[in-house]
């Protein structure tokens, strides 16, 4: 199996920017925010973790979805 190219879970779990936005960080979601106006909706790598996950890159995660608890595709 071949490994996409631009992986959503590289924006849900190791993206410097999107990870510390979605932490609170100040720095971290005003650049987020510049990056999503810039792109329309976000780097290559947040679009795929939208269609994945049905979650823009500056939301978190839903609490009792099956991809927390390790589930996914």
């Amino acid at each position: 199996m071949r490994m996409p190219i631009f992986d959503p879970d590289f924006c849900e779990n190791r993206c410097p920017v999107c990870t510390r936005a979605r932490q609170g960080n100040k720095l971290a979601k005003l650049l987020q925010a510049i990056e999503m106006a810039l792109t329309f909706g976000g780097c290559p790598w947040g679009r795929a973790r939208r269609q994945k996950y049905g979650v823009l890159p500056n939301e978190s995660l839903p609490e009792n979805d099956q991809y927390n608890e390790g589930g996914g595709q």
